[in-house]
């Protein structure tokens, strides 16, 4: 049985809303109608579908999801939760989640909080002003609930402080019974000792010279809009013009846009084969760069026979030489650095033929005058 984390598989399944109901009755017909079109396409067409039905129709998805709810509350009447979740059928945190989020973590089963006067009036009134200006954006919608806060009479006004008193002693009564699992604290939130921080995860640094990736319908076709926006709106927001381009790309006629699904397939083939080149490339320096790695330990020995034989007869000389070995290996990568990297690399073998076969390891002490032990 498929579960969705930190909930209870077998408490009741969640109620849909009317959207919801009309996607996953039209997604195959959607998908059968566009088979050319990603995950994200069929959600943008699926919303324009369900925006573009008559009220009628709207009418008959709101009363399916009704009954959904009907069914869902009727069912949560009769559940019972299992062991370690909560009577919503939410997983009691017993332990905390790694999270990157600098809020602090709740419990999922501690009381909601209260909420202002301002927040009721904005919960209550959000949809309606959503449908009375449809272009705004999320902070042009902010700006405008705002203003309309402001706007309302004292009388008005106190009918919302009214519910906000009424909402803060409901949270207060609940806060009275309210028990916190093992990690919380009395108020609900999670204590510092049980916070686990998300490590920072530092990506590899990008080669310069690897290709560019592909680049979709919709990236390129904001190529050809984004220059006429700003002629039409200079003075236009990052935001708004996001919001401007997707609204242009869902309006835009499918024989149109096939002009751009046709260059994105295309940049997608030069994307493979520049990979294919770049690959062989990296692969070349990579044999380069072990065969004069090679050549360069041959030459050692040949130059310096007695250093090499004292240096591999000696653990620790050897592993130093091996680290070194290790330094001289990632700067052969750069072919420029080669002939520097190779001249102090003979200067590194005869330091050890003048100082390490005079070390303490390979020595014994005759009075005052070290002398160097001979071979078995």
């Amino acid at each position: 049985m498929k579960n969705r984390a930190g909930r209870d598989p077998y408490a009741p399944k969640r109620n849909l809303s009317a959207y919801l109901q009309f996607q996953n009755a039209m997604r195959d017909t959607f998908k059968a109608e566009n088979p050319t079109f990603t995950f994200g396409d069929l959600s943008k067409y699926t919303s324009t579908r369900y925006a573009q039905i008559t009220i009628e129709e709207k009418a008959v998805w709101q009363a399916r999801a009704e009954q959904d709810k009907e069914r869902y509350l009727n069912e949560m009447s009769n559940y019972v939760p299992s062991v370690g979740y909560d009577q919503n059928g939410n997983i009691i945190a017993q332990y905390p989640h790694v999270t990157g989020s600098k809020k602090k973590q709740r419990d999922p089963g501690a009381p909601k909080r209260n909420l202002s006067a301002y927040l009721l009036y904005q919960n209550s009134n959000r949809d309606q002003f959503k449908s009375d200006n449809p272009g705004m954006t999320f902070g042009q919608l902010s700006k405008y609930t705002s203003c309309m806060y402001r706007s309302l009479t004292p009388e008005e006004k106190s009918e919302w402080e009214e519910r906000a008193i009424r909402d803060k002693a409901r949270f207060e009564e609940e806060m009275k019974h309210y028990v916190p699992p093992h990690g919380f604290d009395a108020n609900g939130n999670l204590l510092a000792e049980f916070a686990v921080p998300r490590k920072n995860s530092r990506k590899n640094p990008k080669d310069p010279n690897m290709p560019k990736r592909g680049r979709g319908s919709f990236v390129l076709f904001t190529f050809d809009e984004r220059p006429k926006i700003f002629a039409e709106s200079p003075n236009i927001k990052f935001t708004e013009l996001g919001a401007v381009l997707g609204q242009r790309w869902r309006a835009l006629p499918s024989n149109e846009r096939t002009k751009y699904d046709e260059l994105a397939e295309q940049d997608k083939l030069r994307f493979a084969r520049e990979m294919v080149i770049y690959k062989e490339r990296l692969n070349e320096q990579e044999q380069q760069m072990r065969l004069q790695q090679q050549q360069l330990q041959q030459h050692q020995v040949a130059a310096h026979p007695l250093a090499h034989h004292a240096i591999i007869a000696h653990p620790q000389i050897h592993a130093h030489v091996n680290e070194h070995h290790g330094i001289i290996q990632d700067a052969l990568y750069h072919e420029h650095h080669h002939a520097s990297v190779q001249e102090e690399e003979f200067k590194y073998v005869e330091h050890h033929e003048q100082t390490h076969l005079h070390h303490p390891v390979i020595l014994q002490e005759q009075g005052q005058t070290p002398v160097i032990l001979q071979e078995q």
